[in-house]
């Protein structure tokens, strides 16, 4: 499964309005060593951030997958 730039500014956030800030999420992709401008143009499966064992990617990976079984992109 490709998680995308859509599914980091739709996942149910921790405040008050939906998704992650770009800015925090290239923050997040620098600090686990993953190319953020591959990101952008392409996605990145969902396997590479669950690797990361970091509370947050999983927690986007999950909605993502729950997005897909909902038959959403």
């Amino acid at each position: 499964m490709i998680v995308t730039l859509d599914h980091l500014r739709r996942a149910p956030g921790f405040g008050p309005r939906p998704g992650f800030c770009a800015r925090g999420g290239r923050e997040w992709f620098a600090y686990y060593g993953l190319d953020w401008n591959a990101f952008l143009r392409n996605g990145i499966d969902a396997e590479t951030i669950e690797a990361t064992g970091d509370a947050l990617g999983l927690h986007l990976v999950a909605f993502a997958r729950a997005e897909a079984e909902r038959g959403q992109q």
